[in-house]
């Protein structure tokens, strides 16, 4: 069963299909964002990399990285709603 994003399904953690369909969605969403903050949003994410290194990397400052990924971050909630639920872990942290 795909997740279907209006209804705030999520794939099941077997379903290899549905985890396509999110990458899918996933990848379209960061190629809707300006260049240069989806170059931070992917080297941040996807490559690991600090606001020091990322900012050394593209030549910008600290705290230009820092703003351009608030704003990425934002921008791909907003076109994808799963991304702004919280995780199942994220409900249990903090509860003892």
């Amino acid at each position: 069963m795909a997740s279907d994003p209006e209804s705030g399904d999520k794939a099941a953690p077997g379903d290899e299909f549905g985890q396509v369909d999110n990458r899918d969605q996933l990848v379209r969403a960061l190629q809707q964002l300006p260049m240069r903050m989806r170059t931070v949003v992917v080297l941040r994410y996807f490559h690991d990399l600090s606001d020091t290194e990322i900012a050394a990397d593209m030549g910008i400052s600290p705290s230009t990285v820092r703003s351009q990924l608030a704003r990425g971050i934002e921008k791909l909630r907003s076109q994808i709603p799963v991304l702004s639920a919280p995780s199942p872990r994220q409900h249990t942290e903090g509860i003892r």
